[in-house]
């Protein structure tokens, strides 16, 4: 407890998912949280929730794929409590139907690309961009980003959305080196399957199944798994932790794909 004392730390998407866990997680270890989402409501509810149990925290609206909504997010933070100490850009693109345009290759739309840049790369790159001044100004800070496990290799679906992510590890890791000698961190969380309310709303048995094999765990992944990480990048254990890519992705990337085709084969024997 108590890890992220005195901390102000701002979580985009924070509504549902990964985002409310981590929001959640961040006040129980004593931050003041900003509770941004594109749904109102949804912020409101996470906020309220942190307030009835004890924390504080305020709710904003925010789409992050626009820029004027993210430099009022950052100057609201100021205004309200003088600092940032985190900045967790966790917000994504869930608008199913450029998803549903991103799984045949011979008929790619770039519109899609650009739509979904505009939010998983763009808006997080802008709030960091307003975030840093502040940052610098009290000596530091820790810019936390959700990529993904899509980002580093190829795949038969889901194009713009693993090159997004691909792209975002760039910009992670540029942060890093540009300010990392003036005391600001910045790393990523690429997760493997969690079990979101988005996740479990289009996944099924099946798909479940083939993430099991895939695993190298007993179990799926939940957004609390998630939320420690992004509480231990927040906090100061981890000043010297600096333009890394964590995979918390339940051992799926640790081996190779024919070693889950084997281990299967055999059981089944």
């Amino acid at each position: 407890m108590n890890r992220l004392q005195d901390k102000v730390c701002i979580v985009t998407g924070a509504g549902s998912g990964i985002g409310r866990a981590s929001a959640e997680m961040f006040a129980k270890e004593g931050a003041t949280v900003v509770v941004t989402d594109i749904k109102a409501t949804a912020a409101e509810e996470v906020a309220h929730g942190i307030v009835n149990a004890g924390g504080q925290a305020i709710a904003l609206t925010v789409d992050v794929g626009e820029e004027d909504q993210l430099r009022r997010m950052v100057d609201t933070t100021i205004g309200k409590f003088g600092k940032i100490d985190a900045l967790f850009n966790n917000a994504l693109m869930t608008n199913p139907d450029p998803e549903l345009r991103d799984q045949d290759l011979l008929n790619y739309d770039p519109k899609v690309l650009y739509a979904t840049m505009r939010v998983n790369v763009v808006g997080g790159v802008l709030a960091s961009k307003f975030a840093v001044p502040h940052m610098l100004e009290r000596g530091g800070g820790s810019i936390i980003f959700t990529s993904s496990g899509s980002s580093l290799g190829g795949d038969v679906t889901a194009y713009s959305y693993g090159a997004s992510k691909a792209a975002l590890n760039w910009f992670v890791q540029a942060f890093a080196a540009t300010f990392g000698k003036r005391g600001i961190r910045s790393n990523a969380i690429l997760p493997g399957p969690i079990q979101t309310p988005s996740k479990i709303a289009w996944s099924t048995p099946e798909m479940d199944e083939g993430f099991m094999d895939v695993l190298n765990s007993p179990r799926l992944g939940m957004p609390d798994d998630i939320a420690s990480m992004a509480v231990f990048l927040a906090s100061d254990e981890s000043r010297f932790v600096n333009g890394v890519l964590y995979r918390v992705d339940g051992g799926m990337s640790c081996t190779v794909p024919f070693i889950s085709v084997t281990r299967k084969a055999i059981a089944q024997q």
